[in-house]
């Protein structure tokens, strides 16, 4: 299950990608930015600016949980059984599906299409999610076949999967993004509805393989963000001596609207992304982390360009241009 195919992004693995986002993902992070990767199935999602008050995806509803709101008809989540009357009769595409089936060779042809920009710049296709590695022989299979015929392959992950299953797919991935939200379990659990260990353990794991590693912290002010985080995060990674980047990355409300449209409540409103200065500081910290470890660095991505801090510059940054 599949809800989204993304052309032409910089900043999902090296060159140019193909972002294929997986649907369904095992945790439940507060500042999620795509809340409609969370559940596995397809879902209705509302877009009222769209709509122009027809009011046949009211007559069409047959469990009539479709009312007329302040912004327009809204469904009731409680009642609706997601069977998407609504969404074939809607005119506007004020209310639609998400969420798609694709078989392997369908997923290929569309990423295919695009590989005339990896021939002239560099890049392949990255799958994301949601969680892809809760989807493993799907994973495997499409992993598989984009090797095969030449497709540069990195995947986005929580770590969070069965290893068992998902290690099938491991040996067609040239690289991972796998996140460490926070490194005490029982607050990782309270910020993302799941302990820690098991990611922990799959990352420890993966590590094994001749797969390049970057472990991504996403920092939330108040949740993710303190200096003793980043610190426990960064003292996780000098025991694995494979991994070599570290990359903490800016907090965003670019996935706010996305709740609205799935008739849910985002808690996290008035959370302000952290400031360059905050920024600094932290890979700062996670830097003297790694001074002896010779080959370990942590960044920050800042208008396309690798932002580096050591006590070293703290007043002069390293930038390295995102590739």
């Amino acid at each position: 299950m599949l809800f989204n195919i993304q052309k032409c992004s910089i900043h999902d693995g090296h060159g140019l990608r193909t972002l294929v986002f997986f649907k369904g993902c095992p945790l439940r992070c507060k500042w999620c930015a795509n809340p409609e990767s969370q559940e596995y199935y397809p879902e209705v999602m509302e877009s009222p600016s769209k709509c122009i008050g027809c009011g046949v995806c009211m007559k069409v509803c047959p469990l009539s949980c479709i009312s007329i709101h302040e912004d327009g008809p809204r469904i009731d989540r409680e009642k609706c059984n997601n069977c998407f009357e609504c969404t074939e009769h809607c005119y506007a595409h004020s209310k639609y599906k998400i969420g798609k089936e694709y078989t392997i060779e369908e997923l290929y042809k569309e990423i295919e299409k695009d590989r005339v920009f990896y021939s002239i710049k560099g890049g392949g296709v990255t799958f994301s999610g949601g969680e892809p590695l809760t989807q493993p022989k799907y994973l495997k299979e499409i992993a598989k076949t984009c090797q095969e015929r030449g497709i540069n392959v990195a995947v986005e992950s929580c770590g969070c999967g069965n290893y068992s299953e998902f290690k099938e797919a491991l040996p067609y991935i040239n690289s991972m993004f796998l996140d460490i939200k926070h490194i005490d379990s029982e607050k990782h659990k309270e910020l993302t509805g799941s302990g820690n260990e098991l990611i922990l353990d799959n990352i420890r794991r993966i590590a094994e393989y001749d797969i390049h590693i970057t472990v991504r912290t996403p920092v939330i002010p108040g949740l993710t963000s303190s200096r003793e985080n980043i610190i426990g995060i960064a003292k996780f990674l000098t025991t694995i001596p494979e991994i070599k980047e570290y990359e903490l990355l800016v907090y965003h409300q670019f996935g706010v609207n996305k709740y609205n449209a799935l008739g849910r409540e985002y808690t996290l409103e008035d959370v302000e992304p952290p400031s360059d200065e905050e920024m600094r500081e932290l890979v700062k910290c996670a830097n003297d982390v790694f001074k002896d470890c010779g080959d370990k660095v942590c960044f920050y991505t800042k208008d396309n360009n690798r932002e580096i801090v050591t006590n070293d510059n703290i007043n002069d940054n390293i930038k390295e241009v995102v590739k």
